[in-house]
């Protein structure tokens, strides 16, 4: 029998994955049907994919948001023959979190091997994929920081958002992008545009800046509430920088699911070419990207596989 690779990354999280204990936790013929395979840089999952393929799927993958970006980037280089399954073990656990995935791993394996694919859209920043979001400005400082950083984990990630809060300044943005069309006025429709408000203009500067396809940055961040992964559009969102009393008083709201703060600006598009006033870095799922002045930002309608569970509201 060909078993279902189980890939993951050593060096995720805190760096304390143990295969064995998670299989341990798992039924007989489930540990029956999974190979667990470490995968470090430079990520080589060809010849993993190919056997999830002989296997008839899915590619599970147990990793934070960076490991299960390069796992989506070589699925996509190959043609996308298997869906992708995510398990948490990083960090943020932004894309797992984004789709409800159990935040157990033995729990999500289960629910996954279980579970439906969905065909979710595939973001491109200048033509590389991306499977949550990609972005510049502040958010994109944090993450060459955090990639750049001795050590892992949230208190890592917390300290160098509030060394990048003093000095970061905003940077100025110039747009030609294709909008949404106005809804049909169907009662669903003018639900969703009465929680989502008036499409706001494209702004003229950010402190931060990130196109979603997924609703979550990671720890529990929602950073675009409003991100729909198979509806053939990207969310932008805007952040502006908080003072500090918005700390206290703005910030918690971005880790509330329901949570409202002027402090984020959200709107839609279908495609953007965007121009900085400078060149930035950039990342993508929290992976650090080239930094550049000129991004084209694209969106391809349900291109990529993704395994979910039954609890994905998509």
């Amino acid at each position: 029998m060909i078993r279902t690779p189980l890939v993951f990354n050593p060096l995720s999280g805190h760096g304390r994955m143990d295969p064995a204990a998670l299989l341990a936790r798992l039924p007989r013929e489930v540990r029956d049907r999974l190979e667990p395979v470490p995968l470090e840089l430079p990520f080589d999952y060809e010849p993993w994919i190919r056997q999830a393929l002989a296997a008839g799927g899915p590619l599970l993958v147990w990793g934070g948001d960076g490991t299960l970006h390069h796992a989506g980037a070589a699925l996509s280089g190959l043609g996308l023959p298997v869906p992708l399954g995510a398990i948490p073990g990083g960090s943020g656990n932004g894309i797992v979190r984004g789709l409800r995935t159990p935040l157990d791993p033995a729990g999500a394996v289960l629910r996954l091997l279980e579970g439906r694919d969905l065909a979710m859209d595939l973001g491109r920043l200048d033509g590389a994929p991306f499977l949550n979001l990609c972005g510049t400005g502040f958010e994109a400082e944090v993450a060459l920081a955090f990639d750049q950083a001795h050590g892992r984990g949230f208190r890592t990630y917390a300290r160098n958002c509030v060394a990048l809060w003093k000095n970061h300044k905003d940077v100025g943005l110039r747009w030609e992008a294709d909008l949404p069309a106005q809804e049909a006025a169907g009662r669903m429709d003018k639900l969703r545009a009465a929680w989502r408000g008036p499409e706001p203009e494209l702004p003229a500067s950010a402190w931060s800046l990130c196109f979603a396809n997924l609703p979550q940055y990671g720890s529990g961040l929602w950073i675009a509430p409003g991100a729909h992964p198979a509806d053939g559009m990207l969310s932008w969102v805007r952040l502006k920088r908080p003072g500090v009393l918005d700390i206290l008083a703005e910030v918690p709201q971005v880790f509330r699911e329901g949570g409202r703060t002027p402090l984020r600006q959200e709107g839609r598009l279908l495609r953007a070419v965007v121009r900085l006033d400078r060149p930035c870095p950039w990342h993508m799922d929290g992976e650090p990207a080239p930094g550049r002045d000129r991004a084209e930002i694209t969106v391809e309608k349900g291109a990529f596989p993704m395994r979910v569970t039954a609890d994905c509201p998509f």
